[in-house]
């Protein structure tokens, strides 16, 4: 697995752990103290052009999951050579080991910030179209080379372990602290999805049937919410009395509000969401809550 030391990653690891797979997680540093508990550090850096087949000659994976990459929204024009090497090249590299060695199935993981093929408007972000990139790539590998590959568009996920700068964690440490968030609007609509959810859509994918290679599949809930009403919700759960401050931030332009299609994930996978928003916003309260180094209060 590459991405095992992020927040989805660590998740994923101890399903799989937990299933009694052998799992190897791929990152730069190779730390052990940065993985789960029983995954096999390896160190590699997937932006260099051997990256990939460095990753698949030491661990000889029967299956990948690609989660690596850097993550940030900004459209600032000094992200787009980073981002283009750390997502972009990064997906390419591995994708040319994959198709040497003749893996069994790849899980590239997207995002939902990357432009669908339903949708007109560009990526809204250097990030964005790094990762509209890698998909593209993905798909030219499996339609020209064979190469077994399910993608899966990630849409907004939340739970512990979450940075503490993502919107979700952010509100939620401010409120613990009792301190006001300060936010955008609040206008913008968001697909939020419980990470659980997120980590079951993988495992279903690695293991659904052959019909499922060579699509794209959404994970998301298919309902949209906007900021300021998970603002409040949040609010509500922890009821420390603190309102969040709405225009505090600027908006980002471009920034598009997304929902997923489910229908792709029910048919292909048979897997639907399974934890509601709020019950999943109060699991996600009570970790931090009980993880005060985060930032949060007891």
């Amino acid at each position: 697995m590459t991405g095992a030391t992020g927040f989805i990653g660590r998740h994923l690891c101890q399903a799989l752990c937990a299933l009694g797979a052998t799992v190897t997680g791929a990152s730069r540093s190779g730390a052990p103290s940065r993985l789960p508990d029983g995954v096999k550090p390896l160190a590699a850096d997937l932006s260099r052009s051997d990256g990939g087949r460095t990753v698949l000659e030491q661990c000889q994976p029967d299956l990948v999951f690609h989660l690596a990459g850097q993550v940030t929204a900004s459209p600032d024009r000094g992200l787009v050579l980073p981002m283009f090497e750390a997502n972009a090249a990064a997906t390419v590299h591995l994708l040319e080991a994959a198709a040497a060695r003749a893996c069994h199935r790849l899980i590239l993981v997207g995002s939902s910030e990357a432009p669908g093929s339903d949708r007109e408007s560009g990526p809204a972000s250097p990030y964005a179209a790094s990762k509209l990139v890698g998909d593209i790539y993905g798909q030219m590998y499996h339609r020209l080379y064979g190469l077994p590959i399910v993608s899966l568009r990630l849409f907004l996920t939340y739970g512990p372990w979450q940075q503490p700068s993502k919107l979700i964690p952010y509100t939620i440490l401010k409120l613990l602290r009792r301190e006001a968030p300060v936010l955008t609007s609040g206008d913008r609509v968001c697909d939020v999805i419980y990470v659980e959810d997120v980590v079951r859509g993988l495992l279903k994918a690695a293991v659904a049937p052959a019909g499922v290679l060579g699509t794209r599949i959404d994970l998301g809930s298919g309902q949209g919410v906007t900021i300021r009403e998970l603002a409040e919700r949040l609010g509500k759960l922890i009821g420390t009395g603190v309102a969040p401050v709405f225009g505090g931030q600027p908006a980002r332009s471009h920034e598009p509000s997304t929902l997923a299609d489910v229908a792709p994930a029910r048919t292909l996978l048979g897997w639907v969401p399974h934890w509601p928003l709020d019950e999943g916003l109060h699991g996600t309260v009570r970790w931090y809550r009980q993880h005060p180094e985060w930032g949060g209060a007891s």
